[in-house]
């Protein structure tokens, strides 16, 4: 008989016959993970909790995307969603890591759809409230930088491509040739006779 735990399910293998059986014991699951406890892990803050690094950006960013989605869900007002999200606290040292958090996939999205649903003028009364909005304004303005600079290259390929296809042909003319006329006067002609 295989040794058991206190629950009753065998933890080793045992024998059912000729052959060795091994029963897999599965934990129940887990509650569904806090996002305010995940942004927690995500971020080194000093003692002030002023952010000093995003350590596990994936982290932070499903942490934000949480936070954003239960906010623009929140009853109540549009200050009532700005005071809940100002609790997230993010007040970072520099905006060293920003570049590389508007790359998190869904983050800028997640910001984008939010922005709109809460109450800026609770800014001026919340520091906390308004260094959101400062992450927020910045992360999507990076982003926004970004897609301009990706259309304006797109819009200098086309030119180049249009231009190489617009570039005249050296060589001989491609027009038809015409018949032409001799230029010859009449008196030359009888002087050969």
């Amino acid at each position: 008989m295989a040794p058991r735990n206190n629950s009753g399910v065998p933890t080793a293998p045992r024998k059912a016959g000729n052959k060795a059986v091994c029963m897999v014991i599965t934990t129940p699951p887990a509650s569904p993970p806090n996002p305010f406890s995940n942004l927690k892990q995500s971020l080194k803050r000093d003692k002030n909790q002023v952010i000093l690094a995003v350590l596990l950006r994936p982290m932070f960013a499903s942490a934000m995307i949480s936070i954003c989605g239960t906010a623009r869900a929140f009853p109540g007002s549009g200050g009532d969603r700005a005071r809940f999200i100002g609790t997230t606290q993010l007040r970072f040292a520099d905006q060293a890591d920003f570049e590389r958090l508007a790359d998190q996939r869904g983050l800028v999205d997640a910001l984008l759809a939010t922005l709109p649903t809460l109450d800026r003028r609770v800014a001026e009364d919340a520091p906390d409230v308004k260094a959101f909005f400062t992450f927020a304004d910045t992360l999507v303005q990076i982003e926004t930088n970004r897609r301009e600079a990706q259309r304006k290259r797109e819009l200098e390929e086309q030119r180049r491509q249009q231009e190489d296809t617009d570039v005249p042909m050296t060589g001989p003319s491609s027009e038809k040739p015409t018949k032409r006329k001799a230029n010859v006067s009449v008196q030359l002609l009888l002087s050969l006779l």
